[in-house]
């Protein structure tokens, strides 16, 4: 397997953020492993016969079996079931802008997401359970279409919590954007505002929200990518908590964000810290000195290894890993310099698993196709 010294790696491309790619692969090369890693390029992910083209090439040119993969979810079950059927061992990172599908479990394909999805399940968990009764959602026309509004309502079922409006900004955001922004969000009188902005629209959102009292008016619940240095700099962010499995920097910031930070000289990016955890789960298969198949597939299987999310285990049911979620805050900033800091821990022991299964699956109407932030 790893043996022959060859590892294909898939990343996708990004207009929005153009140092996805080069992130992801910087954080895959930080471990130095003794491996050579080749690269091909998959578009916006949107395109399952591409990637299998890019996977046959280096299967059939190189003789590579064990791949790693910056993913979407456009098919991928396609992807899934050429790896299952061939022998070969996937080891897929992807942001988790949607639930996980959790219906069938393909062998040798081992999924490492970010989560964002997850989090905004157990952020709606968390809501309910704190007595706010009402919600505002406030998105992009873009991130509305992915599962974090989905994963939200999965979040507050059986509470008694609901939804009392949701603003979304149009494509072309209109002149009077933040005055429409703060009158629609005001007019529910929400308990909480959720919010899911990215690239250019978390940008947008920075400018739009200055211009309102929305910040101060209620608590704010957010994803990541909603937060910039422009949001940072320009709001008063005391009410602003951030949903995540992982942020940087932190006030205790690991020890992959020094070791990236003194290597490259900035802080690791989400899609860095996946390369790396990718990188983990494949130095344990240098380290066991895996010769085929099924000792790679026991390997995986059995793997343990402390990462900077905490402990990467696969669940034997699904070959997902799986994270704790945090509530993060906003400590110690300027317009240049600010950290974030662990508020508290959501709960994630509510059996995840068994009630996303349970859920109804929603119709597959709608939506993006491509991965997300790859446009």
């Amino acid at each position: 397997m790893v043996s022959t010294g060859k590892i294909g790696v898939l990343y996708p491309q990004s207009k929005q953020y153009n140092n996805l790619a080069t992130d992801f692969v910087k954080g895959l090369k930080l471990q130095g492993l003794s491996v050579q890693f080749m690269f091909e390029s998959i578009g916006v992910g949107a395109d399952e016969k591409l990637i299998l083209d890019k996977i046959q090439k280096l299967q059939l040119q190189e003789d590579i079996v064990v791949f790693i993969a910056f993913l979407g979810h456009n098919r991928v079950e396609d992807i899934y079931e050429y790896m299952e059927s061939n022998n070969l061992i996937l080891i897929e990172s992807n942001l988790g802008a949607l639930l996980p599908d959790l219906t069938k479990k393909y062998k040798g394909v081992y999924t490492n997401s970010f989560g964002l999805a997850e989090s905004v399940y157990h952020l709606g968990k968390y809501i309910g359970n704190a007595n706010l009764q009402t919600i505002c959602s406030s998105s992009s026309y873009y991130d509305t279409g992915y599962g974090m509004l989905l994963a939200l309502d999965y979040g507050i079922k059986g509470s008694n919590t609901q939804f009392v409006g949701h603003y979304i900004t149009p494509f072309y955001p209109r002149e009077n954007e933040a005055v429409l922004m703060e009158q629609t969000v005001e007019a529910t009188n929400a308990d909480c505002v959720v919010a899911f902005f990215s690239g250019l629209f978390a940008e947008e959102h920075a400018d739009f929200i200055k211009e309102t009292n929305l910040l101060t008016n209620h608590p704010y619940y957010v994803t990541p990518f909603t937060i910039n240095q422009k949001f940072v700099a320009n709001n008063k962010t005391d009410n602003v908590k951030i949903v995540s499995s992982w942020m940087a920097p932190t006030t205790d910031s690991c020890a992959f964000t020094k070791a990236y930070q003194t290597k490259h000289k900035k802080v690791p990016s989400v899609f860095a810290l996946l390369g790396y955890e990718s990188a983990l789960i494949l130095n344990e298969l240098v380290l066991m000195n895996v010769t085929n198949y099924n000792e790679t597939l026991n390997c995986l299987d059995a793997m343990c290894i402390a990462g900077p999310r905490g402990i990467i285990q696969p669940d034997l049911n699904t070959n997902r890993i799986f994270y704790n979620h945090y509530i993060f805050k906003i400590t110690a900033h300027d317009q240049n310099n600010y950290f974030f800091k662990k508020e508290g821990k959501l709960i994630t022991e509510d059996k995840f698993l068994n009630q996303i299964k349970s859920m109804p699956a929603p119709d597959k109407i709608g939506g993006w196709y491509n991965a997300y932030l790859c446009h």
